[in-house]
């Protein structure tokens, strides 16, 4: 839609200035990012939260977020997964 302008005739219509490439939701958070993220945290060597984050390829909110177990569901779930395929076999010799 065109608007008229009083001084200079019809102005031009103006375009949005948001970005696009950024906005929307964030990445879909895996159960493997979740098991390796709490892994570092609580290794014994100690790894600073910048490293797990370059490390690993979060942002901050979700590395804080895992940290602080707003996804510990998602940890739950990979670690259900991994009993389930886990299963002790004598191999004989």
């Amino acid at each position: 839609m065109k608007q008229f302008d009083l001084f200079g005739g019809f102005s031009k219509p103006t375009k949005s200035k948001t970005k696009t490439g950024n906005q929307g939701r964030p990445k879909k958070i895996t159960p493997g990012v979740v098991f390796e993220t709490k892994k570092l945290l609580s290794s014994k060597k100690k790894i600073s939260n910048d490293e797990i984050m370059q490390k690993l390829n979060l942002t901050k909110s979700i590395f804080y977020r895992i940290k602080k177990g707003y996804y510990d569901d998602l940890f739950k779930r990979f670690l259900e997964t991994n009993i389930q395929n886990f299963s002790l076999t004598q191999e004989e010799n």
